[in-house]
């Protein structure tokens, strides 16, 4: 009845609907709630098959020679529904209605334990009874594999995506004025993307654009490109920083201007 009942919900839009207050928010502000609704609501086309399947599933619940298949199907649908109710703070009367529902289904699929068991390992026959040279091979080739997913994967995340600098974070312009042609105001905030190396994203009211940066710590140089990982690009800022704490101070030139700008930030918690 439950996986009915949540199929129908998402099918007449009583799931997975967003409010227009919600939308209008910043992402760091949007409740772990929402987030997952907008972002399971997003395609209609998802919403629509997650639906059917919740819908199809319900059914074959009902006939005693599809239980065990549904059973099976549903519990880890609700499983997963019901993880990540806990984890993005559904409202709790949702997660407890998917915990119950995915226990009765649990309860369902130990009844036929005996035969799951049979299928899914008494009866599937080993190959591993050849050579114990040839399993110790095949051992040190699984270990290689993830040891080499696990490499290939930290590189690419702290060398590869992440450059750190003591300016990464999101910064809101106190005091001072930048405004290039083309922008609807002046510069308020400034983002040193600390998970795109180089990234630094200038927010001109409902305006970003990308520039390509980079610091040197030693003697508080800040350079900025026009375009990401471009330095042939004409350079856009250069100058040297100051950094106490959550306060930043820039102060240089833009676009080969003579007048010097100075701008006073300061750091944007949670962003």
């Amino acid at each position: 009845m439950v996986l009915v009942v949540y199929g129908f919900a998402k099918l007449t839009g009583a799931q997975f609907t967003v409010l227009s207050s919600e939308l209008d928010k910043p992402l760091g502000d949007v409740s772990g709630f929402w987030l997952t609704w907008h972002y399971f609501g997003f395609s209609p086309i998802f919403g629509t098959l997650v639906a059917l399947v919740q819908i199809t599933l319900g059914v074959l619940l009902c006939w005693r020679k599809t239980t065990l298949m549904a059973a099976c199907g549903g519990l880890g649908l609700l499983t997963t529904i019901t993880l990540i109710d806990l984890t993005y703070g559904v409202d709790a009367s949702g997660t407890v209605m998917a915990a119950v529902t995915s226990a009765c289904l649990g309860a369902v699929v130990a009844q036929h334990r005996a035969d799951l068991v049979r299928v899914f390992w008494t009866d599937q026959h080993s190959t591993d009874t050849r050579s114990k040279r040839a399993v110790i091979v095949r051992v040190i080739i699984q270990a290689a594999v993830l040891v080499a997913a696990f490499a290939g994967t930290h590189w690419i995340a702290n060398e590869n995506n992440r450059a750190p600098t003591p300016l990464d974070g999101a910064w809101q312009v106190r005091t001072g004025t930048h405004q290039p042609a083309g922008t609807v105001q002046p510069v308020e905030r400034l983002y040193f993307e600390y998970n795109r190396a180089h990234l630094a994203v200038f927010r001109f009211g409902n305006q970003w654009i990308e520039h390509h940066f980079e610091v040197d710590p030693t003697r508080r140089e800040l350079r900025i490109w026009e375009q990401w990982l471009r330095k042939d690009t004409p350079l856009l800022f250069n100058g040297v920083y100051e950094l106490t704490g959550d306060r930043l101070v820039i102060i240089g030139t833009f676009d080969d201007n003579a007048s010097p700008v100075r701008l006073e930030l300061t750091r944007l918690r949670n962003r």
